[in-house]
């Protein structure tokens, strides 16, 4: 944005204390800790129905023989789950304290967290509580503490921390928006759903052996909704980068990483025929409009560029449920190669997850609005002061 326009004072805001700069670096971790905790639980007590009171003691669990047989892909699942936590939660508290310290608390914490949520498993009779996930879950964050103890001091770390503070605004307005983009990083995991939207089975190629042949026609609506989506995206982003052309750069690369996480996860987790099914002609002409008006907007103020955004968040809410299928969850199973098992919570995890977020999105920039706003206002009046 303009750093000329009214409101921008926010922007050139130097923190000068060097123990208050350490603070808020560690807030973004704690961020991106919080959000993740919300998605642990609700991926392991989703979908928070049908509580019964159990017909053995909620520890039993703890007490019961190993499986005869191991399912690798569950283990995995579980193991990488807890993983992040112990990293993001280590980079929070290594502030604060030495790295074994941190190593030990996030560990603790992620043990506490799974012992908790497998307890709580007892009283879902569509879940099943077992010690053997909380002890693959604990090696998780134990795993994930280690690797954040090793590479939270590293030059490469601290040349991202510098970088986040040339490109982005203060952390009171940066950090709850990068702690977004990281949970809309997430929405986009599930590769049987398209980029950029919600649907289940895309407007995509016929997939041999499923029966599933798209419309001949394409679909206007579907490009539509795609635009809607990356145009609100974009605008999220443009609203905490110091500058317009930190904001192009920002938006384009976070559309290049949503495509390379697709590409990835449709190549490690669906069968051969479906690893493209993310992809289809209403989603790059989708992307190509959305990103184009985006790149028009960028040069708005930054208070308008909130205020549109704020608006087409909405819009993009409202887009997101004219598709709404109760069945979609079902069927954006039959791509993957493994057992159904978690994948079920999974797809409905990311698909609740995009539902939500531009939600989510658009309250974090009506506080940001109002905080420029008021910079500007009393900006405006030192100014007459000073006359």
């Amino acid at each position: 944005m303009n750093p000329a326009v009214p409101g921008t004072e926010v922007v050139t805001h130097v923190v000068t204390d060097f123990r208050l700069a350490q603070a808020r670096e560690s807030r973004l971790a704690w961020y991106f800790a919080a959000a993740y905790l919300l998605v642990i639980v609700y991926a392991s007590l989703s979908p928070f129905s049908g509580w019964a009171t159990p017909g053995v003691a909620p520890l039993a669990f703890l007490d019961e023989p190993w499986p005869r047989r191991w399912q690798r892909f569950d283990l995995f699942i579980n193991w990488a789950a807890y993983l992040p936590f112990g990293l993001l939660l280590t980079l929070a508290t290594m502030r604060w304290m030495r790295p074994w310290l941190a190593v030990l608390l996030a560990t603790v914490a992620g043990t506490a967290l799974s012992f908790g949520l497998e307890t709580a498993q007892m009283y879902l009779p569509g879940r099943v509580a077992s010690s053997v996930d909380l002890m693959v879950n604990a090696a998780g964050a134990f795993v994930g503490a280690l690797l954040a103890a090793r590479t939270g001091r590293m030059p490469l770390w601290a040349h991202f921390r510098d970088l986040r503070r040339r490109w982005c605004l203060p952390g009171r307005v940066a950090e709850p928006g990068l702690a977004l983009v990281a949970v809309w990083f997430l929405t986009q995991l599930d590769p049987s759903l398209p980029l950029l939207s919600v649907r289940a089975l895309p407007d995509a190629v016929p997939i041999p052996g499923t029966g599933f042949i798209p419309p001949r026609a394409f679909s206007t609506v579907s490009a539509l909704a795609v635009a809607l989506n990356t145009l609100a995206v974009g605008l999220f982003v443009m609203a905490f980068m110091r500058q317009r052309w930190h904001a192009l750069v920002a938006m384009l690369a976070l559309l290049a990483m949503a495509v390379l996480i697709k590409l990835g996860a449709g190549l490690a987790m669906l069968k051969s025929e479906a690893a493209f099914i993310w992809l289809s002609a209403e989603v790059l002409a989708g992307i190509g409009a959305g990103a184009l008006l985006a790149g028009v907007m960028v040069a708005l103020p930054r208070v308008k560029v909130a205020g549109v955004g704020i608006f087409v968040l909405c819009c993009s809410f409202v887009a997101i449920h004219l598709y709404e299928n109760p069945l979609q969850p079902l069927e954006a199973l039959w791509p993957f190669r493994w057992n159904y098992g978690q994948l079920l919570n999974y797809t409905g995890l990311a698909r609740t997850m995009a539902e939500l977020w531009p939600l989510a999105a658009a309250a974090w920039l009506w506080r940001v609005r109002r905080l420029l706003r008021r910079e500007a206002l009393a900006g405006a009046r030192a100014a007459a002061r000073s006359l």
